[in-house]
């Protein structure tokens, strides 16, 4: 026997809907990048229609929205991998050989999107660390939550380390950035304190050329990775991942899903102390560096995984109501991987001067109105193609690369009129 794909009988809607909710506040914040809102400076936010609405968004976006949705993403991928590798014990196949293909595929699919398409992609550091995850797959229960607590305090050390020592070490990526960007018509200071960051944004946003686009891209991932090292982002997936792995086995094994008394504690707990530490998070990104760079990495850390817990925990107590609306939700997680990358692809051509050019054109209030169109949109497709096919398209191209055979994605008659399965909570 081989380890199969997951048929759509046996999903947990929970799992897409909480899956299909982080697509959407990811893309909020992805968008902030997209519509050149990223590194504008606050005294502009006022400049723009709203006033100083734009602001009040901005500074909600930071306390609600930014880390906690890609946190849930990564402990959801966490979730998937333990529930593949109780799978794949089940029938006895090598687990190991199997996700390292599943981590090929969604390798590819990474480099592709960030080189040539988006320097905030994801999908790549999932990959890699995937790699890394497998030998955590029979650490005991307690001792992932403590490897998890460690690596979420690993950020604030090697900042630390890194003030102590006076050594920026990501920091020698950006000389060979520099010269790359200058060699192919892009201007920028070879010096990484003199670049005008927001300068750099607009210059960036607003190229016309696809060729020049292209050529530029492919540099950036070396920002991306540079931005990644220097605020110990690495450290902060895996801690997720493993996260994942330990809600992953009380899912299965500990009917967490149905323990209403453990869900309230996580949901009281997490915002008692997650909300408290992203509003400091919000004041410290506001402040100039120093002593607040190292209050920003504090509050990160003690901030934004206990109210992404509490997020994803209230979200299955509102799934034991038996909430009709999120049920809405869960065609967009079960295709989440096309709907990130459609959201790419559609926010370069709204947003990018080689498309319709509205980057820094729209107030940012208007920036939100717009993803929530997209994803509105991107709900009725997800719903629509699934009624058709099994998997999105991405989801069956991946699922062949790792399986190497072909798979049917029509739904016969049978599979059409399956559901998926709602756990009795």
């Amino acid at each position: 026997m081989n380890i199969k794909p997951v048929s759509t009988s046996n999903r947990i809607i929970y799992l897409d809907i909480l899956r299909g909710l982080s697509i959407l506040f990811i893309f909020i914040a992805n968008s902030y990048s997209f519509a050149g809102w990223y590194a504008m400076p606050d005294e502009m936010y006022t400049q723009f229609s709203g006033g100083h609405l734009n602001t009040v968004v901005k500074k909600l976006t930071v306390v609600l929205v930014d880390g906690k949705w890609y946190s849930i993403f990564s402990i959801l991928f966490g979730i998937g991998f333990i529930m593949q590798y109780d799978s794949a014990k089940k029938i006895g196949k090598s687990f190991p050989l199997f996700f390292s293909k599943r981590m090929l595929g969604l390798l590819l699919f990474g480099l592709i999107h960030l080189f040539f398409f988006w320097i905030g992609d994801i999908l790549t550091l999932y990959a890699l660390l995937g790699f890394i995850l497998i030998f955590f797959r029979d650490l005991s229960s307690r001792k992932l939550l403590i490897t998890a607590g460690i690596l979420l305090l690993l950020p604030i050390i090697h900042l630390l380390l890194m003030i102590g020592f006076d050594t920026f070490y990501p920091l020698t990526l950006f000389e060979p950035l520099a010269h790359y960007l200058n060699h192919n018509n892009f201007p920028i200071a070879m010096n990484i304190n003199e670049v005008d960051w927001f300068a750099f944004d607009h210059n960036f946003l607003n190229v016309n050329s696809w060729h020049q686009f292209f050529t530029t891209n492919l540099g950036l991932p070396i920002l991306r990775y540079l931005e990644i090292l220097m605020e110990g982002r690495i450290f902060k997936v895996l801690a997720c991942f493993l996260i994942g792995i330990w809600a992953g086995r009380m899912i299965l094994h500990e009917g967490l899903l149905e323990n209403k008394s453990l869900l309230k504690k996580i949901v009281l707990y997490g915002f008692l102390i997650g909300l408290p530490m992203n509003i400091v998070l919000a004041i410290a990104k506001t402040q100039a560096g120093g002593f607040w760079t190292i209050i920003n990495y504090i509050s990160y850390a003690f901030g934004v995984v206990p109210l992404a817990c509490a997020y994803a925990a209230g979200v299955a107590l509102l799934l034991q109501k038996k909430n009709k609306i999120m049920l809405l939700l869960a065609p967009v997680g079960q295709t989440a991987l096309s709907n990130y990358i459609f959201q790419t692809f559609i926010s370069v051509i709204i947003f990018y001067g080689v498309g319709f050019g509205l980057a820094f054109e729209l107030p940012l209030w208007a920036v939100i109105i717009v993803v929530l169109s997209i994803y509105s949109v991107q709900v009725i497709l997800s719903t629509q193609w699934l009624k058709y096919f099994r998997f999105g398209p991405l989801e069956w191209i991946w699922r062949i690369m790792t399986y190497q055979k072909f798979i049917t994605n029509k739904k016969s008659e049978s599979a059409a009129s399956q559901k998926p399965i709602i756990p009795s909570v």
